[in-house]
């Protein structure tokens, strides 16, 4: 079997753009990438607005827990001064308004991470993702070619996937498992389609962190998955070393997710990831 190996803008163009605007939507597009990742909360009113965190301290002016806020209060934050001052006055988008960007480019496709959990919202956060996934099929970015629904909850994973097929979208999670919400009562595995692999993260039988060398994980971690029918994928933040790039694609990376993804696509491109590989 031939696949592509894919590379994804993350919260947009990280980097180089204030995360999760629609400035950097709009750059990021400009370049090479086969999609973008980026992660959605749900205001107090029942809007879908785009931000990492729950709470808006970090990336804009403004503090306060997003699903406690409504959407005026959100919109009235400033989302780009800290990023710089030739950013201020980007607003937090509306979940519509990205959409109604991204739409236009039926040769992308989405990451889509629903950061709202169950394990800590209850039902309001089953209602973020059905109104999420609602406004997904609306605009016409459904099917999973074009959807990727990511989630760091395994009992959001099971609600997903006793609600919708993996014809409507995939599911992507995370390795190790101990990152998952709820991994002690439900094993996240069964409901991936893609996984993101970390060398950090999990602990001995004991609860004391497993130090790593690498943050590559073995080859045998990325081969399991594989064999499982999972795409194998990885995110190293801001890093650009070549290195970690070239160990990854070896091991059996199949996706990467990248803050720099103008320089993570030259370093796919050098050493010769985004031909078609075959598995």
């Amino acid at each position: 079997m031939e696949e592509k190996v894919t590379l994804y803008g993350h919260r947009g163009w990280r980097a180089k753009y204030p995360e999760n605007t629609m400035r950097g939507f709009r750059e990021v597009m400009k370049i090479d990438v086969d999609g973008i990742e980026m992660d959605v909360h749900m205001t107090k009113d029942y809007h879908i607005v785009l931000c990492h965190d729950a709470n808006l301290a970090r990336t804009t002016d403004t503090k306060g827990m997003i699903y406690e806020m409504t959407l005026d209060e959100v919109r009235a934050a400033d989302a780009g001064i800290r990023h710089g001052e030739e950013f201020k006055g980007e607003k937090v988008p509306t979940l519509e308004e990205f959409l109604e960007l991204f739409s236009t480019r039926p040769d992308l496709r989405l990451l889509l991470e629903l950061k709202d959990y169950p394990e800590e919202l209850g039902d309001f956060a089953y209602a973020s993702a059905e109104l999420t996934l609602s406004l997904c099929r609306k605009y016409g970015v459904f099917g999973k070619d074009r959807l990727a629904v990511i989630s760091f909850s395994s009992g959001l994973c099971a609600w997903l996937r006793a609600r919708y097929t993996r014809e409507d979208f995939a599911i992507h999670g995370f390795y190790p498992k101990s990152k998952m919400r709820g991994y002690q009562a439900d094993d996240p595995y069964k409901y991936y389609d893609e996984v993101c692999l970390f060398n950090f993260g999990d602990k001995t039988p004991e609860g004391f962190p497993i130090k790593h060398e690498s943050l590559v994980a073995d080859k045998a971690r990325f081969t399991e998955f594989a064999l499982m029918g999972i795409k194998p994928c990885v995110h190293y933040g801001m890093n650009t070393d070549e290195e970690i790039y070239r160990k990854s694609f070896e091991n059996g990376a199949l996706g990467f997710t990248c803050d720099h993804p103008d320089i993570c696509g030259e370093i796919l491109d050098r050493i010769g990831a985004r031909k078609l590989k075959k598995n």
